[in-house]
C-alpha cells in the first residue's frame, strides 16, 4: 500500500486503520490548517483530530471502508499515491482527465473531481426524489391491489437498489464517488488489456510480418522430398551396417550468390574401385540460394538482409532435419525386425510379422509429425525473412530514434510503440507496409532446389526400396485425406479474359485498338503493382507520387513550350509589321505587302488562339493528375492514422462522458421497478461501461485485421482494371479517356481502402450494437467519416479554386472589373 503520510505530520503506522486514505483525508485537511509537526498515530492524535473522527457518521465511514475495499481489490493501482506509468500514453490520458496530472494521486482535488462532487450531489438528490416517488407508489399500489407493492414494485429489490446506489454515489475524498473510481478502474483495465493485445500483435508483425509472402514456397513438397532422402539414407545404412550415406551441411558463396546445401552423399569404402569418382547427392540434396547485392551497404534491408537470410536458411535445415529423420524412421519401423529375421531366421518371424503389421499405423501416426514439420518450416522461413528486414531497418534508424524524454534511444518501432501504448498503434501503419514490401522482394529472391536421389545399379533394383517408396506414397495419401488443401499452392486466377469484352472483331482497326488498350492496362498494372499484388497501399502511394510528379513536369513543360511558341509568334508578327512598313511607299507593291502582312497576322492570331485552347485543355488534364496524385500519394497513406487518432479521441471523450454521466445514470436505480437489480432505464449505462472497457481492445484488434484485408483487395483492383480495359476497347479513346480511366481506377482503389481503414471503429461500434440488440451505444460512428469528408472537401475546394483561377474571365472590362448581370459589359 502506498504511503499516504502528510509531509509535515507523518502518521504513525502501528495501526492500519489510520493509513486508509478515507481517514487520512480528514487528518490531512486538519493538519494543513494547524501546521502541526508532531507525529500523529492511534495514541498521539491531537484532540482536534480525535474530535474530527468522533464526528464521522459511522454509516458513512462503514460505507466508505466497504467501497475502499472493493476498489482496492478491483484496481489497486488506482489507490496508489505515487505510481510511475512510464510512457503509457493511454494511462496518462486517464490520469490527466481524472486527477489533473499524469500520475495517480488518490484523494487529490482536481477540476474533474470538483465538478464530479457537484454531479454526485445532484445524483443523490435525484435518487432521493425517485425513492420518495417509489415509496409513494408502493403505498398506493399496495392499497389498490391488496398485495405488497401491487406486483409493480418489489419490496425486496427497491430498498437494495436505493441503498447500494446511495453508497456508491457518496463523494469521497477529493470529490469523486466510488462509482466514478470504478469508471476509472474500468478505463484502466481496458487500456491495460489493449496494451497487452497490442504487444502480442506487434511481436508477430516484427517476427513474421503481416502475412506469409506468396513468394515463399510452401514446405509440403519439400518435406516430402526430404523424407524420401532420409528413408534412402537410413535404409542403406541399415543394410550395410555402417554410415554408408551421410548428411552434410555446407554453405558457400559463388558469384554473388550464397547457397546453403544439405547433401546426402555416399561415403565410398577404401576398397571401392571408383572411390575417385564419389557419388555425391546419392540420396538427394536440398539447397537454398539467394543473390547477394553488389553494393557494400549494411544499413538497408535490400543489401544487408540477403546474407543474414542465407545464413539463417542453413540453421533452419539443421533444426528440421531431426524431425524429418523421425518421420523416416517411422516409415522404416520394421527395418530392425527385418534385420533380426535375416540373422536369426524363424526365431524372429513372429516379431517381424508384428512389426510389419504395425507399419500402417506408424504411417498414420507420421501424418501429425509431417504436418508439424511443414508448419515449422513455413514459420521459420517466414520469421527469418521478416525478422531480418525489421532488425536491419531498426538498426538503420537507431541513430535517429529518441525516447520520450528526447534523448537518444536504440529501440526500434516495436519497442517504442509498446512504450507509448495502444494510442500510438496507428503510427506504425506505413512502417509495417514498407517492411512488408521489402519482405516480399527478398522472399522472391530465395530459390529453393531439390535434387532427387541418383541411385545406380547397386541399389536401384532393390525391391525393398520399391516397397519403401510405396509407403511414402501412402503417407502422401494419408496427408491429403487429413488436409485436402495442404498441397494447394496456386495463386488467385486472373480475369484478363474480360479485357477484350468490347472488341468487335479481328480487323485492322480492332487489332490496333486492342494493342493500344493492352498497353494502357499493362502500364496501369505496372504502376499499381510495382512490387507485387500484395503491396497495394505502397504501390498506390508510388503511383500517386509518380502521377503528381509527372503532372508537375508536364506543367512546367507546358509553360516553357507555350511561352516559347508565343514568343516566336510575337517575333514573327513584329517582323511582318516591319516588312509591311518597309514596302508601304512602293505603291502597288506596298499594297501587296500589306495584304500579305494582314494574312500573316491572321495566321499568327489563329495559331495564338489555338495554343491558348490547347494550353487550357492540358491545364485541365494536368489538374486532374495533380488531384489524383495528391489523393493517392499523400491523403490515402494518412487516412489510417487520421481515423486511428479520431478513434483515440473518441475513446477519450467517451471516457469523459462515462465519468460525468455515471452519477446521473446510477441515480436512475432509485426508480420504482419490478424485481431485479437493473431496469429498462439503466441497461444502457451498463452497455456504456462494457463499451468503455472494449473500446480500445476492439480498435486494436480491428487495426491488425486491416493488414490482412489489404491482401485480397489487391486482386479486386486488378480485376477492376481488366474490366475498365474491356470498356475502353468498345470504342475509340484517346488522351481524355486514358486520364479518365486512371482517375476512375484511383477513385475505386481509394474508396475500397478507405472502407477497410474504417474497420477499427466499425468493429467496436457494430460489436456493441450487436450486444445491445441493434441499438447504437456510443453515438460516434460517424466521427471518422466526418474526418474523411473534411479531407474530401479540402480537395474539392482546391480543385474549384484552381479552376476559377485558371479559367478565362468572360466579358472582362479593360480595367479588370467584372460586369454585373444587369448591366453587362460596358463598351
Amino acid at each position: 500500500m502506498a504511503d499516504h503520510r502528510h509531509p509535515v505530520c507523518p502518521v504513525h503506522r502501528s495501526k492500519a486503520i489510520y493509513e486508509l486514505p478515507i481517514i487520512q483525508g480528514y487528518i490531512k485537511r486538519d493538519s494543513a490548517q494547524v501546521g502541526c509537526s508532531r507525529p500523529i498515530g492511534e495514541k498521539g492524535m491531537s484532540k482536534r483530530h480525535q474530535s474530527r473522527l468522533s464526528r464521522l457518521d459511522p454509516r458513512k465511514l462503514i460505507g466508505k471502508l466497504f467501497v475502499y475495499a472493493i476498489s482496492a481489490a478491483v484496481a489497486p493501482s488506482a489507490m496508489a499515491d505515487d505510481v510511475a506509468y512510464g510512457t503509457d500514453f493511454g494511462q496518462k490520458v486517464i490520469n490527466w482527465i481524472a486527477f489533473g496530472s499524469d500520475k495517480q494521486i488518490w484523494g487529490t482535488t482536481s477540476l474533474m473531481s470538483v465538478v464530479s462532487q457537484g454531479l454526485n450531489g445532484i445524483g443523490l438528490t435525484v435518487m432521493a426524489w425517485l425513492a420518495v416517488l417509489g415509496a409513494s407508489t408502493y403505498v398506493i399500489q399496495t392499497a389498490n391491489k391488496g398485495v405488497p407493492g401491487g406486483q409493480v414494485i418489489s419490496s425486496f429489490w427497491a430498498p437494495i437498489r436505493v441503498a447500494v446506489a446511495t453508497i456508491l454515489l457518496i463523494p469521497l475524498t477529493g470529490g469523486f464517488s466510488t462509482l466514478q473510481y470504478g469508471v476509472v478502474a474500468v478505463a484502466e483495465k481496458g487500456n491495460a488489456d489493449a496494451n497487452a493485445l497490442m504487444g502480442m500483435g506487434l511481436d508477430y508483425l516484427y517476427d513474421f510480418g503481416a502475412y506469409r509472402s506468396p513468394a515463399l514456397e510452401d514446405g509440403s513438397g519439400l518435406i516430402f522430398s526430404w523424407i524420401g532422402s532420409e528413408v534412402c539414407k537410413q535404409y542403406i545404412n541399415s543394410y550395410t551396417n555402417r554410415e554408408a550415406v551421410s548428411s552434410t551441411f555446407t554453405q558457400a558463396t559463388d558469384r554473388n550468390r550464397m547457397v546453403s546445401t544439405l547433401a546426402y552423399t555416399y561415403n565410398e569404402a577404401d576398397t571401392w574401385m571408383w572411390r575417385n569418382d564419389p557419388r555425391t547427392d546419392y540420396c538427394g540434396a536440398l539447397s537454398f540460394a539467394i543473390d547477394l547485392p553488389n553494393a557494400d551497404d549494411n544499413t538497408s534491408a535490400a543489401s544487408a538482409a540477403p546474407k543474414e537470410i542465407g545464413t539463417g536458411q542453413l540453421a533452419i535445415l539443421r533444426a528440421i532435419q531431426p524431425k524429418v529423420a523421425e518421420i523416416a524412421s517411422m516409415i522404416l519401423s520394421d527395418e530392425q525386425a527385418l534385420r533380426d529375421l535375416q540373422v536369426n531366421g524363424a526365431g524372429s518371424q513372429s516379431t517381424y510379422e508384428q512389426a510389419a503389421a504395425s507399419v500402417s499405423k506408424k504411417i498414420s501416426g507420421a501424418v501429425s509429425k509431417y504436418n508439424a514439420a511443414v508448419v515449422m518450416y513455413n514459420a521459420e522461413t517466414q520469421k527469418l525473412v521478416a525478422s531480418s528486414v525489421n532488425k536491419i531497418n531498426d538498426s538503420k534508424n537507431a541513430n535517429k530514434a529518441t525516447d520520450w524524454k528526447g534523448e537518444a534511444s536504440s529501440t526500434g518501432w516495436k519497442d517504442q510503440t509498446k512504450e507509448m501504448g495502444w494510442p500510438a498503434l496507428g503510427t506504425i501503419f506505413w512502417q509495417v507496409n514498407i517492411n512488408q514490401s521489402e519482405i516480399n522482394k527478398l522472399a522472391a529472391a530465395i530459390v529453393p532446389t531439390y535434387t532427387d536421389p541418383s541411385l545406380d545399379d547397386e541399389w536401384l533394383k532393390d525391391p525393398r526400396l520399391g516397397e519403401l517408396s510405396s509407403r511414402i506414397r501412402g503417407l502422401k495419401k494419408a496427408v491429403a485425406g487429413s488436409r485436402p488443401t495442404l498441397n494447394t499452392n496456386h495463386g488467385i486466377p486472373s480475369l484478363t479474359a474480360i479485357a477484350d469484352a468490347g472488341a468487335e472483331g479481328s480487323g485492322f482497326m480492332d487489332k490496333i485498338k486492342s494493342v493500344v488498350y493492352d498497353a494502357f492496362a499493362g502500364a496501369m498494372k505496372s504502376m499499381l503493382y510495382k512490387n507485387s499484388p500484395d503491396d497495394l497501399i505502397v504501390n498506390l502511394q508510388y503511383f500517386g507520387s509518380a502521377a503528381g510528379t509527372t503532372a508537375e513536369v508536364m506543367w512546367w513543360a507546358k509553360v516553357v513550350t507555350v511561352a516559347g511558341i508565343k514568343g516566336g509568334l510575337k517575333t514573327a508578327e513584329t517582323a511582318v509589321d516591319t516588312a509591311s512598313n518597309a514596302f508601304s511607299w512602293l505603291g502597288p507593291v506596298g499594297w501587296v505587302a500589306k495584304g500579305v502582312a494582314g494574312t500573316g497576322k491572321g495566321v499568327i492570331a489563329a495559331l495564338t488562339s489555338f495554343i491558348d485552347d490547347i494550353s487550357g485543355l492540358l491545364s485541365y488534364l494536368i489538374l486532374g493528375l495533380i488531384i489524383v496524385g495528391f489523393t493517392l500519394g499523400i491523403v490515402l497513406p494518412t487516412i489510417p492514422l487520421t481515423q486511428w487518432l479520431m478513434g483515440v479521441i473518441s475513446w477519450m471523450l467517451f471516457y469523459i462522458e462515462c465519468l460525468l454521466v455515471s452519477p446521473i445514470w446510477l441515480s436512475a436505480h432509485g426508480s420504482a421497478e419490478r424485481d431485479g437489480w437493473g431496469s429498462e432505464h439503466t441497461r444502457q449505462g451498463y452497455m456504456l461501461m462494457i463499451g468503455l472497457y472494449l473500446n480500445p481492445i476492439l480498435r486494436v484488434a480491428g487495426f491488425f485485421a486491416i493488414f490482412l484485408a489489404l491482401k485480397p483487395v489487391s486482386h479486386l483492383v486488378s480485376w477492376f482494371i481488366d474490366y475498365i480495359q474491356g470498356v475502353l476497347v468498345s470504342g475509340f479513346a484517346f488522351l481524355f479517356y486514358y486520364f479518365g480511366a486512371m482517375a476512375v481506377v484511383g477513385i475505386f482503389s481509394y474508396s475500397v481502402l478507405v472502407r477497410i481503414f474504417g474497420l477499427p471503429s466499425e468493429l467496436f461500434e457494430r460489436g456493441l450494437r450487436w450486444v445491445n440488440g441493434g441499438q447504437e451505444v456510443t453515438g460516434d460512428s460517424n466521427s471518422e467519416e466526418r474526418a474523411r469528408s473534411n479531407i474530401g472537401a479540402f480537395a474539392h475546394k482546391a480543385e474549384a479554386a484552381a479552376n476559377s483561377k485558371g479559367a478565362p474571365t468572360k466579358f472582362a472590362k479593360p480595367d479588370g472589373a467584372t460586369p454585373t448581370p444587369t448591366r453587362g459589359p460596358s463598351s
